[in-house]
Parts: C-alpha cells; structure tokens; sequence
C-alpha cells in the first residue's frame, strides 16, 4: 500500500528564497537579519527541543481506497502558510511534572507522559506559553500529518514499512511512528475535498484528534503518517489511580465477596503462557458456545481458578466431573477427582461441614475437538447428581490480587497511550470548519407533541416495519456506499439501543460491523442511529452517532429520566479504556453532552466492557447499570449520587446480557440472559442486596445462546414484559417448549408465573449471521413503551433488521394471527409551529389523528435556518413520505433529495456541497432495487450498480 504521488515536490528543510529576511516575524517568532542562518532547532526553557518546520503545501489522506481507512479520505491538497516549530518528541514525564508536580500518567510509554486527557496537554501549552511569553499548543491535524511525512509520500516517512524507534525523520522529528499517542488541536470530523490552507478542523465535536499510532491496535497499519485516531477529550488516569495519588497499599481481604471463581487461562494446555484473568461464576461451562470478546482461545489452551466452596450438607458429597479434555479439583488442598474426562465421567469423594468455606481450585486443559466444555456436579445421601450451584462459589480479593500478579498487566481505567507534543507559533487564523451533524440530530421537533394520542389500549395492536434498510443490512460494504450509505457502514448492525425521546420520536442505536470471525472486534466498528419521529411511519436513513476512530465503539444503551435521555456505551478492546462512558442529550437528541467517565470508588472486578438493555432507579435514588461480567455472567454498577462515583456491586448473575427490573419489593429480577443454562432453560437471578449477591433459579423459558438477547421491562399497568427467543441460535431447545420462533410473555406476580404467546411476523435467521439456526428468530432484542402505552422492539439478526409496535391486548388476545392494517384518513388536523428565541420561524407541520386513535404527519411540513432560508421540506399523507423532499444546506444547495412515489418506489439523490449530484439510487421500499449511479465533484460520470431486492446484481 503506497500513498505516492501526494506530496508536492520542491518542499526541503529550508526557508523559501525570495523573502527578504530569511526568517520573517510572523507568529511573534524572531526576526532573522538574512546574513545568519536560521537554526534548526532550540530547546525550551523546560528542555524540550524544538525543530523548525518550513511552510509548504502537500496533499493530505490517503488516496489508496480502502474500507477501512474511510476516513483518510479524500485525499486534499492543505497548504501550512507558515513555518512553525514542534517539539522533536513527545513531552516527558519529567517535563509535565514543572507544571504539575508528582505527576506519573499512566507510565505505559516511559519516559514520554502518557494517561492525560486533552485539556491536561492544553494546560501544559497554556503554562508555558505564561512561563515564556510566547504561544505554545497542540499541532493541528495537518501540522502534524505535514512534519510526519517531513516531504515523503509513503505509508511511512521511512517508506512502506515503519522506521527504527530511534530514528529521526528527513526534518528530525522522532516518534512519529511509534511511542506514545499524540493528542492534536483539532476536533475530529470528516475531511473536505477541496484544496485548504491551514485547516484547524470543525467547530465542535465529542472527538479530539489523535495521531502517532492506533487505538485499539498497534499494528502497523495504523501507525502510518496518514493514520487518525481519536478520543474524547476527558480520557485521563481515573482519580486516585495514579501512583503518586495512591494510598500506601493494604493487604487485600482474605474474606470472600465476590460471587464465583477466579483464575488465569493460558495459551498451553500445560498452565503457562498466561493470557487473561478469567472470572467464572458457573461450573457449567461451554467455551465453544461463547468466548469472551477479543479472547479467542483457540485450539489448546487451559485454566486455573479458585476461592471458596460452601457446601449445604455435612458428610461425603460425590463430585461428578464431564469435561472435553483433562479436568481436576482440588478441595482444602487435595486433590478430589482428576484425569482425562473425554473417556467419561470422573468422580471423586469428600468430606465437607455444612455452611463451612473450603477453598478450591479447578483446572481444565483443551487440545484440540469439536467440544470444549468442563461441567461439575455434586451428590450425596444417594440423590441424583446436580449442577453446584452458583450461590457456593466465592473468592475473596486476595485471591483476585494473586491471580492478577500471574497475568498480563491490565491497565486501570484512563491508563491509556496517549500524550502529546507542542507547537511553539501563534494559531492558524484560520475559522475552524461547520460541524456537519448527521439529519437524525437536525429538524427535532422540541415543543410538545401529542404523544398520548395512540391505538385503543383495549384492542389487540401487532405491527411490524423495517427499521433499517437493505442495504446497508447483510450487504457489502461497496455496497452500502453505491447506495448513497455512509462510508463506514458495514453490513452487520446489531446489539441494538433504544428509547423513547421526551418529544414522543424513537431513537435506534446500533453498532455497525463487518459480519465474520472478528468482525465485531475491529476498531472501525462504530454507533450508528436511525430516527422514527413521531407521526411519521418511515424511519430516517442511518447515520453515524458515535465514531471514536481507531476504536471499537459497542454496546449502546439508552435511559431516560425527565428529559434527560443517557446514552452509555463499551470499548471493549481497548487497554485502559473505562468500564462504560456516557454522554446525554436535554433536547431529544439534537446536541449530545461531552462524553463523560465514570469515578469507581472500591475494587472493580473482572468484567467485559459492554452495557446491556435495561437499567433501574431504586426508591433510594441509586442507578444501578448493568454489564456483561466474564463469561457467562453480568454484574451491575451502581452510583448513589447522581453519577458523580460508582462502585462494583461485587455479584455476578448466571447468564451473559442478564437483563433486569426492579421488583415492587426493592428486589432487582434479572432474566437470562445467553450463554448460560439449567438443564436447558434460562437462568433467572434475583439479588435482595443491591447486586451484592444473587439467588439463582430455572426459568420456562429457553436457554439463549451467541446472537441473542431477551429484554425485559416493566410496563405502565404495573406487569412485568419479557421478549426472547423459543430455541437457542444453534437450534436447541428444551423437550417441554413445543413451539419455535419467539414469544412475548406478561407476568402479574412479579415473574413467579408467565402468560406467554408466540409472536407472529417473525424472520427466519440471517444466514449471515446465525447460519446454525433453522429457526425464526429475534435475535438481540431491546423493548420500551411509549406513553400512548404501545409497547416498541427492535430486534436484530435477521433481513431486515424489524421495528415491532405491540400492546398488552394482543399478548392477552386468543387471536394469533399476524395484523395488517390498511391505510387510515387523518382527521382533527392541526397546525404546530416552532418559533427561534429571536422571533423568527423555525418549522411548520401539520398532523391529525386517524380513526384508529394514531396521531400521524399530514400534509406540507417546513424546517427553516434562522435566516428563513429552508432547512427540510417534506409532504406527509397520514404519516407516509409523499412526493419531493429537500434537506438544504445553510447556503441553501441541497445535500439530499427524495422522489416519492405512491407505488413505494423512490429516488434517493445526493449532492456535492456546489450543488451538484453525487450519487442517485433507486430504491422500493426499504430496498435499493434499480441503479445506483455516482459522479465526481466535476460532474464526470464514476460508475452505475444495479440493485435487485437490496442486492448488487453482478
């Protein structure tokens, strides 16, 4: 891969002729007679050494085309107008602590600083500018880029492969391959095609630029010159983690508080090469039904764990160990039962006290097979042998300490990579760029909607639509980009968010990925979100909402309270990464909150970085969150003041994606939610302590697997509403469910006892996706119901991707079948108008009420800039898209233009920011089905796909 050919020739190391002094006073810099040199380099008043970079223009990006580089591109000509001096690397740990004394970071890149967030690298900057009287700060993007390539076009400075560490670039500057991150002036935002000078990047963002290597990776290919990375700007050490802040260091508790086992597994079937601390909080384990997110264990590994086990009687108890390969336990130090267990079932006897903690250890080694599971079960007084269960499993945090010591180092929370380097020059007079939202953030309606307008609660309401279209679901990730679709989107959108806005819309947020082993795990997976504003029957295209580059950005979930709506979400692969960040929305989703990190007081345990579906306030105002813990299990978080700390509840459930409601008792009811079993059902745990411990027991429902997630909710009637799957994803299911597909299920006694119902309309699987699954499915499923009552789902895992609409009355309902329902008129119609605080008008629409009871858009409705030129102008016939409809940009150029037509056929053409076309795809319904054309900024013809029911058809 080479991006040859994009820097302008004739940029060196010196001065441009034909100035008069050789080094002019621009910037506040020093003003050179012309009969002396210019020098090279100085160091600072902190021993920094600074280089001297010349002014010159090369071609920024990258214009290799390359799905996973998206970003980098186009490839534009930028001009830095003026020469500028930048530090020849990183600043030290040594030089932050003259301005802040004590100071460690991170300490993951020594001896550069590392662990800071960007306001600490500006706080620097801004330090030493007061100390010295000159300007110091971050480079921009394209600074940076520009002294990187220091007048080469390749990958690297050194050429197609990276340079030695130590080395310096033709303009000797070091590091910029290697070492330590770099946080950049800019906000992070897409790249302009046409030629710029001195860009300083977008107005505002939740993004800071970083560059100087990946994120989530260290490979190469993310280390090159064109490479961008980023990352919220208050992405720092977590207070009180850092070495000069922590407490002198107490022997941890022998006591035990934590639910489970915990051990190391290893990359030998022989207990060395240590991987990863593993929690388990099962002894029922199938490590081919689920890995834990970027630990693939692969074709021989094995493990260790221990910590306590509390027997419920007193004598010899018989353990019955099943596993694929070799197994062992070990009680109070000797050795019970052990041995290669692929020939059958090994036993072994011991004596044990009731209620008495005998410590444990549990080994396992897989070599190879189909299988790899280890399940341990117990017997006395002659009964049948029964799984033990989860609730006699503990360690303590001596025992987590000591197994922490044997693997890798993890890194706390905002332990990361990231540094910096300065710039010593007065900034760009550049006016940083518009930020370009996404149309899901434009046009949102904040005055009041009549979102208690709705269908008969006492009529049974079924209903079904895409929330997505195809593609960008199950298709390729050309394409999506034939199609007009953004240019990260892949075609494997899942693990779906979803709430209801205070202005009655429903906001959908999903991660994007590519389908494949690892798909999910690369850091270009991003957020995307889709908007169904209410009255409207259509949802808008999908847009990107969350994007840390070079990240995995997973794991969204939506809360709302007030009118405040949260959105948490999981960076799953990315060493010092927090537990979860959060931003928030007052306004229904228009602008977002500054990504906020949570401060954990107490011992965090082992968990996987990925909050699930549902969250609760309990009656003493603490929030609890839950996530996925490690394997088969979840765990909750939990914050008593509003989000300002949080602490580790300290238990585990049984079942990964466990999702939860609060019980009118004070008791947190968990269901499910995968990957975990009894005798083929779903768990359900239920915790009378805040999370601290949790009581396990077996559901009706069945066992869940990869791909699938249940969801829980507790509706307005006071019921309990639980969603989910009649078979696993490989097709299981237990003898006494008789049906297959999925269901919906209404409990009146607090899940003690179910009314369950098949849900109609369902799809089968997609084979993409779940290609053992014979069944229809639902996938991962997420449920919230609107004040109107009507209960909404997303769901996930099939083509395409479905929006479902359902009240209490059809689960209660004998009637079965799957509801149509035909087009209704609109009466009772009403005018709604939004005024700006200056006076002027900001929209115009009209909607009414069918006789079904739904309130729908009809008619003309108009969105104005504040200037009264149009913003959105778009026609509704009772709440379906009529006609032409225009999204303009503030110069008044359209950016996008829909054709629709009464037959559901349309037109989707988008344009270039002059005004002319860019691409134009055809579309019926929900698929892309007709050509699909594209245009270059010219107006040269690129290229036509054609689309048949949402596929190229080559």
């Amino acid at each position: 891969m080479s991006d040859k050919g994009l820097f302008s020739s004739g940029i060196g190391s010196t001065v441009p002729v034909g100035i008069a002094a050789a080094f002019v006073a621009l910037a506040g810099w020093t003003i050179w007679d012309g009969t002396v040199p210019a020098p090279s380099s100085y160091t600072n008043s902190v021993g920094i050494r600074l280089v001297r970079v010349p002014a010159g223009s090369f071609v920024m990006g990258s214009a290799v085309p390359e799905s996973d580089s998206w970003d980098e591109q186009p490839a534009h000509r930028v001009t830095i107008s003026r020469p500028f001096w930048i530090s020849e690397s990183e600043v030290t740990v040594e030089q932050y602590r003259r301005f802040r004394p004590g100071f460690l970071g991170s300490m993951v890149e020594m001896p550069s600083v590392t662990g800071i967030g960007w306001d600490d690298a500006t706080g620097f900057c801004a330090w030493l500018s007061r100390l010295e009287g000159k300007t110091y700060r971050l480079p921009t993007e394209a600074e940076w880029e520009y002294a990187a390539r220091a007048g080469t076009s390749t990958p690297f400075w050194s050429g197609e492969s990276p340079p030695d560490e130590a080395a310096a670039n033709p303009w000797g500057l070091k590091c910029m391959h290697s070492g330590a991150r770099e946080w950049c002036l800019d906000w992070y935002g897409p790249y302009a095609a046409e030629a710029q000078i001195d860009p300083v990047g977008p107005a505002s963002g939740l993004v800071k630029a970083v560059r100087g290597g990946g994120l989530d990776r260290s490979s190469p290919h993310y280390a090159r010159s064109a490479n961008r990375a980023g990352y919220a700007p208050a992405f720092r050490v977590m207070e009180g983690t850092e070495p000069s802040e922590m407490p002198a260091e107490q022997p941890p508790s022998e006591e035990p508080s934590r639910q489970g086992l915990i051990g190391v597994w290893y990359g030998r079937v022989n207990h060395t090469d240590p991987k990863a601390v593993d929690e388990i909080t099962t002894l029922d384990l199938d490590w081919k039904t689920f890995q834990q997110p970027g630990q693939d264990r692969g074709e021989i590994w094995s493990a260790r764990w221990e910590g306590f086990l509390t027997p419920p009687v007193t004598g010899p108890v018989t353990f019955h160990v099943q596993a694929d390969r070799a197994a062992e336990i070990a009680i109070d130090g000797r050795t019970v039962v052990g041995g290669d267990a692929s020939r059958g079932t090994l036993t072994g006897i011991a004596a044990v006290v009731k209620g008495k903690r005998l410590h444990i250890a549990v080994s396992y080694a897989h070599d190879h097979g189909e299988q790899s599971f280890l399940r341990v079960l117990w017997s006395w007084d002659g009964a049948v042998p029964a799984p033990v269960p989860p609730g006699s499993l503990s360690y303590s945090p001596a025992q987590h300490a000591r197994q922490r010591s044997i693997a890798p180092r993890e890194l706390q929370p905002g332990h990361h990579t990231i540094g910096f380097r300065i710039v010593q020059a007065e900034m760009p007079p550049t006016q940083s760029g518009h930020e370009e939202r996404p149309f899901i953030q434009e046009c949102v309606v904040q005055a009041a909607n009549p979102v208690q307008a709705g269908p008969d609660p006492r009529k049974p309401w079924l209903r079904r639509r895409p929330l997505l279209p195809v593609p960008p679901v199950s298709a390729g990730q050309e394409e999506s980009r034939a199609a007009g679709l953004w240019a990260g989107m892949m075609a494997h959108i899942h693990n779906p968010a979803l709430e209801v806005l205070p202005n009655g819309d429903l906001l959908a947020v999903l991660f994007t990925s590519r389908y494949g082993p690892g798909g999910e795990d690369r850091p270009e997976v991003a957020l995307i979100a889709t908007r169904l504003r209410f009255g409207s029957d259509e949802w808008d295209m999908p847009e990107p909402l969350i994007d840390f580059p070079d990240v995995n950005d997973t794991s969204a979930f939506l809360w709302s309270r007030g009118k405040t709506v949260y959105l948490f979400w999981g960076h799953t692969f990315l060493n010092g990464a927090y537990p979860f960040q959060w931003t928030a929305t007052t306004d229904s989703g228009a602008t977002w909150s500054h990504v906020r990190f949570p401060r954990f007081v107490g011992e965090i345990g082992p968990h996987s970085r990925q909050p699930i579906n549902s969250a609760v306030r309990t009656a003493d105002g603490t929030f609890y969150l839950p996530s996925d813990a490690i394997g088969g299990s979840s765990l909750l978080w939990a914050s008593k003041d509003e989000m300002a700390t949080w602490y580790d509840t300290g238990g585990r459930t049984l079942g990964r994606h466990t999702t939860i409601a609060l019980l009118r008792d004070g008791r947190i009811l968990g269901m499910g939610g995968k990957t975990a079993h009894i005798e083929g059902c779903m768990p359900k745990s239920i915790t009378a302590d805040g999370g601290k411990n949790w009581i396990v027991g077996k559901t009706e429902f069945p066992a869940l697997a990869s791909g699938q997630r249940p969801s829980l909710q507790r509706l307005q009637s006071g019921r309990l509403f639980f969603v989910g799957d009649l078979q696993d994803s490989l097709g299981r299911y237990p003898p006494a469910v008789r049906q297959r597909g999925a269901y919906v299920a209404l409990s009146e006694d607090e899940g003690e006892t179910w009314t369950v119902k098949k849900l109609e309309g369902t799809l089968p699987a997609d084979p993409a996706a779940q290609r053992g699954n014979p069944y229809q499915t639902l996938g991962y499923t997420i449920a919230r119901q609107a004040p109107n009552g009507i209960i909404h789902m997303v769901t996930t895992k099939t083509v395409p991707v479905l929006h479902w609409e359902l009240n209490e009355a059809w689960i209660l309902s004998k009637d079965a079948s799957f509801m149509e329902y035909p087009k209704q008129a609109v009466s009772s119609l009403r005018e709604y108008r939004e005024i700006y605080p200056s006076g002027r008008l900001r929209s115009v629409r009209r909607g009414g009420v069918t006789p079904g009871g739904e309130f729908k858009l009809h008619g003309r409705q108009v969105w104005y800039y504040e200037d009264g030129r149009t913003q959105w102008d778009v026609g509704y016939d009772a709440g379906v898209k009529v006609g032409r409809e225009t999204f303009y940009r503030p110069d008044g150029k359209p950016v996008w233009a829909w054709i629709h037509r009464p037959d559901s056929r349309s037109v989707w053409t988008q344009y270039w920011p002059d005004g002319r076309k860019r691409c134009e795809s055809t579309w019926s319904g929900c698929r892309a089905d007709g050509p699909a054309r594209s245009w270059d900024r010219t107006g040269r013809f690129q290229g036509e796909t054609r689309f048949l029911n949402g596929r190229s058809a080559r």
